[in-house]
């Protein structure tokens, strides 16, 4: 895998603007591999009961603290 290394100071114009990104030709766009149905059907169903017994937990008291607190500052005065 490649890494970028400049930021995007290092990529601006001399008139301060950033460069347009130029499209990546269809000719390197690598194809999407297709999975049979019958294993997404089996990773849908298990994802699926995965997250519902996630969705049903509690929320951490912490995590419900931090968004009152966010909430408040949101409000107007």
């Amino acid at each position: 895998m490649q890494h970028r290394l400049d930021t995007s100071e290092d990529c601006k114009r001399a008139d301060g603007e950033l460069p347009e990104r130029q499209p990546e030709p269809e000719a390197i766009k690598a194809p999407v591999p297709q999975l049979p149905g019958f294993a997404a059907q089996l990773i849908g169903q298990r994802m699926r009961a995965m997250y519902e017994t996630l969705a049903q937990e509690p929320v951490p008291d912490d995590l419900l603290e931090l968004v009152r607190k966010l909430e408040a500052k949101e409000r107007p005065e």
